[in-house]
């Protein structure tokens, strides 16, 4: 895949607004990722924004995902009836102008982020604060009776992200988010950016865990 991420820190009190119980507050370091899956196995091309926010649960260090897109019904259907990824359809693009590399996602005619990136030195995937166990995900899914109790589980998967050698860069970068309140990201507008990353790499996705049944 390609994939570009812009790291910045946002205001913390919004980032509380944004996570499930009874996940908490980590950093107020934020995440962009837009790629693009010329194979994604079973699941074919595609491409995929999220955003991360960093959150603990007991001794567990995980990132979030508050807001997560993709442009295809069927990574949206697996990731979330197998790791209940709160996934939604848009337009999601990234492209390469001049010097940088822009990625837009548009939402109900809103651009709800647009990131840029100028690679100019060779990066490693160390450079990126991923937390140190993986993913959390809050699966939820409604009760077929009325008034019956829906399933909930916060799961942790412990995802593999690696970078092609010589073909993964860092940056100067940019972020931006249209206010939209059904999709309201601006809620983690950038405050300082950190840097910027684009290049090559494979993500690798196992079965997850379940380390809080909410029942």
């Amino acid at each position: 895949m390609r994939v570009q991420l812009v790291v910045y820190e946002t205001d913390i009190d919004n980032v509380k607004r944004l996570i499930p119980d009874p996940l908490e507050v980590r950093t107020n370091k934020v995440i962009t990722w837009i790629s693009e899956f010329e194979l994604g196995a079973t699941q074919g091309g595609f491409k995929e924004m999220a955003i991360y926010v960093q959150v603990k649960y007991k001794d567990y260090e995980g990132d979030y995902e508050p807001f997560l897109y993709v442009n295809s019904p069927v990574p949206l259907t697996a990731g979330r009836e197998i790791w209940g990824y709160q996934k939604k359809m848009a337009a999601i693009s990234l492209t390469l102008e001049q010097e940088a590399v822009i990625g837009k996602v548009t939402r109900l005619d809103h651009q709800i982020l647009k990131t840029l990136v100028v690679p100019e030195y060779e990066a490693k995937r160390s450079d990126i604060p991923w937390s140190r166990d993986g993913v959390f995900s809050l699966k939820y899914i409604p009760s077929a009776e009325e008034n019956g109790e829906p399933l909930r589980e916060l799961v942790l998967t412990e995802g593999k992200f690696t970078v092609q050698e010589g073909k993964f860069f860092g940056g100067l970068a940019s972020a931006l988010q249209e206010r939209s309140e059904i999709d309201p990201t601006y809620l983690l507008e950038p405050k300082s950016i950190l840097g910027g990353f684009f290049g090559q790499g494979e993500l690798f996705l196992p079965f997850g865990k379940i380390v809080h049944d909410y029942k």
